[in-house]
């Protein structure tokens, strides 16, 4: 194989890669797009951007999250839900009586979320980080 094309095809898989990382970046992501999230007091965290600056995501435990907020006003609030956690609720919400109140606010242009968790209809007091993974 020749040097020329040897680097035609090293700039093709960059560019290849480069591309799957700038369509999943939270930063550039249209509705629908999910982006992944590591870290957080849920485990994996995978959120979509909705209608109405809804952010829906799914985590560990059959989890769900559902806030809303936008980047102008990067201050997300909403609830949780998940098929099992530590501490039952007496109320449903969601079909299942383990959920909660969270709110965080977005950072580093939305690759990072920072704020706190609660159960039930207490206000959070756990804290709560997820830092995108880069898918």
């Amino acid at each position: 194989m020749t040097a020329k094309i040897l680097v035609r095809l090293v700039l093709v898989a960059a560019a290849l890669s480069a591309t799957a990382t700038f369509a999943a970046d939270p930063t550039s992501r249209k509705k629908g797009e999910p982006a992944t999230f590591a870290g957080s007091s849920f485990g994996q965290l995978v959120t979509k951007l909705g209608d109405d600056d809804v952010v829906t995501g799914t985590f560990d435990n059959e989890g769900a999250l559902s806030v809303k907020g936008n980047m102008d006003n990067p201050n997300y609030v909403g609830f949780w839900t998940a098929s099992t956690a530590p501490t039952e609720c007496e109320t449903e919400r969601g079909s299942t009586t383990y959920w909660g109140k969270i709110t965080f606010a977005m950072s580093d242009a939305g690759r990072t979320y920072t704020g706190k968790w609660g159960y039930c209809d207490a206000d959070p007091d756990h804290a709560f980080t997820a830092k995108w993974d880069g898918k």
